[in-house]
């Protein structure tokens, strides 16, 4: 019965190839290298099945069978071959290394079974594994094909590698169980015939979408290591074969334990293996770093970097965001820089500098990522797919939503910070190359806004140093006053009567007046004197500095929103010289008939003092790029913009910022904002723009 199935397979086979080469004939109408391996292999599958019908029926060798099994496979492999490549001829594809030795171990495989047919060159078991490399290469090929293939004509091409690694399969298994009995397994013999007419409709379906067999494929990055793993898997078998033949060769009676056992140690190293993650991991960076060309143009992107930090419009921490945000397309960002031993937002893009997102992280996460220069992929370390070489609160780390990398500003001993950023959307996943890019650019920023600093401090202490030489210059206008003075007091004990001595003491104070406004007028009313740290009332220091500045209109108004007597440890001159610039700017920027306004604000978290005006206010590029910058001012020789940058100072000590909220035209207000739990610690701080 078993006999008369395989018989009726394998005729139903014989039949299926003659009509698909029959059909072949009649549809294809232009000629290329696919469709005339294609209408071989059809004539060579009739000759196949058919020798197989009359071995079956006669009982005579298989020999003739498996002779034409072999040029079955090698035209199939062919097709395959023509299939991946864009070659438009034999000769063409045989110039291909990898491929020209398949066909060439396949054509060695036919000729050695032909001279079997005359002359026994090899033992059968040989040719038993001939043909279960043949079906393991066939399978490879059909891998290959599938994971190559175009998404628009990988539906297409789907039907044919079914069809194909449906016969493949069947022949691994059939070869290798006749490798470990020395013998073709009569149910595995007659069963073939219906697996090749099952493949056969879906063969032809792949013929029928398309129409020249041209399909065009691209390589992917997981081509190698998927098609890796299937190859070492197969050879991996195929040694799990021999090995197991020869522990039944032995003919003991454990025999078949150690055969059991063996088979179930190596199923279990296979496994451990291949379910291992970091082995995976390490398999796909070691194929994509050595077997692909780059993921970036890195020519591009050097000079896409160079073009960012040269933006002139921005300040250097704008351009070190935008630098590292183009590269992975981010939407938005933060960049925050530490100073002082506090690490707080100092630059955005697209997004609120005081994101409470972002300030999560940095509090979270920030001087962990600084300290082990780690990138962070959130979503990842949130799954379990990624960890970190430091301890971090999953449960926290899962509220965050709106940004998914942390990345560091990587410095040894320059400037330090960490980048948070949007979800990238140049690429889906954050692999080793964009890691690499990211350490890359961060470290060539971090020298740039080094570099940056240190200019802005070396310009700093020039100007203070040519202040100083200023000052030297006013000291002897002074001392010239002085002189003058003390000899008109010495002289009028003796003169005083004299109407002459009289008219010279008025051009004395006259020429004492104009050199004295002249050194006020340069000096602005600014002086250094020694500070030390006192506590002092804010209720009460606020009020006083408002009754000092009475003297110049609009008069400053004061108002209390606090319940309680706020104390604070500070310098107290400093203190009060900065607050009485503040308010001396904003009269000096508002008209007699507007208004300035000084409120104390009390906070669970802070204290805020707010100095608002109805004044001409300022630009946003004023604030960004000018204000508190130490001797840029607007007013000419009246100012010389030490104040508004003492003030910055003396709050930056106090662990707060200065919030500007200005419009031009109309009125700008100034937000001191000193946390509770840092006023006494001497941090540092940021300013919100």
């Amino acid at each position: 019965m078993e006999s008369f199935l395989g018989f009726i397979g394998y005729i139903a086979a014989s039949i299926g190839f003659a009509i698909l080469f029959l059909l072949l004939l009649t549809t294809y109408k232009k000629q290329s290298i696919q469709k005339k391996l294609l209408l071989s292999m059809c004539a060579i599958g009739t000759i196949w099945t058919a020798s197989t019908v009359q071995q079956l029926i006669n009982g005579t060798s298989v020999l003739p069978p498996l002779i034409s099994e072999t040029l079955f496979n090698l035209n199939l492999s062919l097709l395959l071959i023509s299939t991946l490549t864009v070659k438009k001829n034999i000769r063409a594809l045989l110039s291909l290394k990898p491929h020209s030795a398949i066909i060439s171990v396949m054509s060695f495989i036919a000729i050695s079974e032909v001279i079997r047919l005359f002359t026994p060159v090899f033992h059968q078991k040989i040719f038993f594994l001939f043909h279960l490399s043949q079906a393991i290469i066939c399978l490879w090929l059909v891998e290959q094909l599938y994971r190559r293939s175009n998404r628009l004509e990988l539906q297409s091409i789907k039907p044919l590698c079914i069809g194909v690694g449906l016969i493949s399969g069947y022949n691994f298994a059939l070869y290798a169980d006749a490798l470990l009995t020395n013998t073709i397994s009569p149910s595995f013999w007659q069963g073939r015939g219906w697996v090749i007419a099952a493949a056969l409709p879906l063969i032809a379906v792949t013929t029928r979408r398309l129409k020249n067999w041209e399909s065009r494929v691209y390589v992917s990055r997981n081509i190698i290591y998927h098609s890796t793993l299937i190859l070492v898997a197969g050879l991996y078998l195929l040694l799990m074969s021999l090995a197991g033949y020869y522990i039944k060769a032995m003919g003991n009676s454990w025999s078949e334990t150690a055969q059991t056992l063996f088979f179930s140690l190596g199923s279990l190293v296979l496994a451990s293996l291949f379910l291992s993650d970091v082995l995976r991991q390490r398999v796909k960076v070691f194929i994509a770093k050595h077997f692909f060309a780059n993921k970036y143009e890195y020519r591009e992107e050097w000079m896409h970097f160079c073009s960012e930090i040269e933006d002139q419009a921005r300040t250097p921490y704008d351009n070190a965001l935008s630098a590292m945000m183009r590269p992975l397309g981010c939407e938005y960002g933060i960049l925050a820089i530490q100073k002082n031993g506090l690490l707080l937002p100092e630059t955005n893009l697209h997004c609120s500098l005081d994101h409470p997102e972002a300030l999560a992280l940095l509090k979270l996460l920030g001087s962990k990522v600084i300290e082990h220069q780690w990138i962070i992929d959130i979503p990842k370390l949130s799954s379990g797919h990624e960890k970190a070489p430091f301890d971090i609160d999953i449960q926290q780390l899962n509220k965050i939503q709106h940004f998914t990398i942390v990345a560091p500003l990587i410095s040894s001993s320059g400037t330090q910070g960490i980048f948070i950023l949007s979800t990238p959307t140049s690429t889906d996943d954050l692999n080793w190359e964009d890691r690499d890019l990211m350490n890359a650019i961060s470290l060539q920023l971090s020298v740039y806004l080094t570099m940056y600093e240190t200019n802005q401090r070396l310009a700093e202490s020039q100007q203070f140093d040519t202040f100083n030489r200023m000052s030297a210059f006013l000291v002897h206008d002074l001392k010239n006053v002085v002189a003058q003075l003390q000899l008109l007091s010495n002289n009028a004990k003796k003169h005083r009567d004299n109407p002459e001595f009289i008219d010279d003491a008025f051009e004395t104070v006259d020429s004492a007046v104009i050199r004295l406004n002249k050194v006020l007028t340069q000096l602005g009313k600014k002086r250094i004197e020694a500070d030390t740290e006192q506590v002092i009332n804010i209720e009460q220091t606020i009020a006083r500095i408002c009754e000092e500045r009475a003297v110049q209109h609009p008069i400053p108004i004061f108002h209390n929103f606090s319940r309680h007597q706020l104390a604070l440890t500070t310098l107290k001159e400093r203190f009060q010289n900065s607050l009485n610039h503040l308010i001396q700017n904003a009269q000096d920027a508002t008209n007699d008939n507007g208004s300035v306004t000084v409120s104390l604000v009390d906070t669970p978290k802070s204290i805020q003092i707010i100095i608002k005006d109805s004044g001409h206010g300022m630009s946003e590029a004023f604030i960004k790029h000018r204000l508190f910058k130490p001797f840029d001012t607007t007013k000419g020789n009246i100012g010389m913009g030490v104040g508004a940058y003492d003030a910055k100072v003396m709050v930056e000590q106090l662990g707060g910022f200065i919030y500007v909220d200005s419009t031009v035209n109309e009125g700008s207000c100034f937000t001191l904002k000193i946390p509770k739990q840092t006023a006494l610690a001497q941090k540092s701080f940021t300013i919100l723009k």
